[in-house]
């Protein structure tokens, strides 16, 4: 692995209208969005700390994936009683990864953590209600493909945030799930909070 550092996360919510299509076949609706108009990330060597806490989430643990299965990076886990945030960083065995959302790598595994998003629901852990996001988002200077959903687990509905990009050498992987009452606030305060740790890291 290259560099162990990380970023990530969310964006405005786009209504999405449902058809005769069920939520899960309308999850890959836009199986390549990407930016029409805007530069893409730089090269520029960048370092992102990780903080106790993200917007008043608890950081939990870290999984060191890479010494048994090279490529799968590390897991940082952090989490409360209603939210969960999990954030990969690994280089999938790619020896070279150019920043922002245009690498072939970049939309392999966005694609592939939608697939198994379907594949969670089809085993009858949740049951997808809707596709609310399946565009691209920037936070602090950084673009993200982002996919947004809610899903009912039997006991409660949730909200649930995808976010995928390349960053400093790495790919990012970055989900948020927390309760649907709870969307807004949640979504809010961590915008404010990755959106200034990104851009307070990044150098000029």
């Amino acid at each position: 692995m290259k560099y162990l550092i990380v970023a990530a996360i969310l964006g405005a919510l786009v209504f999405w209208a449902g058809c005769t299509t069920t939520p899960s076949e309308h999850a890959y609706s836009n199986p390549h969005p990407v930016p029409e108009k805007g530069k893409v990330a730089d090269d520029t060597p960048k370092q992102l700390v990780f903080p106790k806490n993200i917007a008043g989430i608890p950081f939990r643990s870290i999984e060191i994936y890479e010494a048994t299965h090279p490529g799968y990076g590390v897991g940082y886990l952090y989490e409360n009683e209603d939210t969960q945030l999990d954030i990969s960083v690994f280089d999938g065995g790619y020896d070279e990864i150019a920043d922002g959302i245009f690498c072939e790598g970049v939309h392999h595994y966005y694609e592939e953590a939608k697939q198994n998003i379907v594949a969670i629901e089809s085993r009858g852990y949740y049951t997808i209600k809707q596709i609310v996001t399946d565009d691209w988002i920037q936070v602090g200077g950084q673009p993200f493909l982002y996919f947004s959903f809610t899903y009912d687990n039997g006991t409660e509905e949730k909200s649930s945030y995808l976010m995928m990009t390349s960053y400093d050498g790495n790919f990012l992987k970055v989900r948020l799930t927390t309760d649907l009452e709870m969307d807004f606030q949640v979504f809010d305060a961590f915008m404010l909070d990755f959106g200034s740790l990104i851009s307070s890291t990044m150098t000029s």
